[in-house]
């Protein structure tokens, strides 16, 4: 029988494919951080292989399923301007009468 690989031979998609617990080292994590995580682990009165694997794991798991990331500003006032131009163009297809400022719409 073989021993368990170290953390950094383990490849995703490999090893044993039981969802069981497996001992697990990772190496670089600062000794603040695991502070940390065992405080949040207590406070929540879990172990921190519970904690990693339903807080953590969730955490991660929302960030790497949203849809799209933020958009930069940049984005966003490139929107603005390309249906700045759209309604514009609309505008200017309106007959005379019908080019109403959104004020005189709003407040007759």
């Amino acid at each position: 029988m073989q021993p368990e690989p170290y953390s950094a031979d383990i490849q995703p998609g490999s090893g044993p494919k039981s969802n069981g617990p497996v001992t697990w080292s990772i190496r670089g994590v600062e000794r603040d951080t695991r502070s940390i995580i065992e405080k949040a682990a207590e406070r929540t009165g879990k172990t921190m292989g519970q904690y990693i694997n339903e807080d953590v794991r969730s955490l991660v798991q929302s960030q790497l399923t949203q849809s799209q990331l933020p958009a930069a500003p940049i984005d966003i006032q490139n929107q603005i301007d390309h249906l700045t131009k759209i309604v514009e163009g609309i505008a200017e297809r309106m007959p005379e009468q019908g080019r109403k400022s959104f004020w005189q719409r709003l407040f007759g």
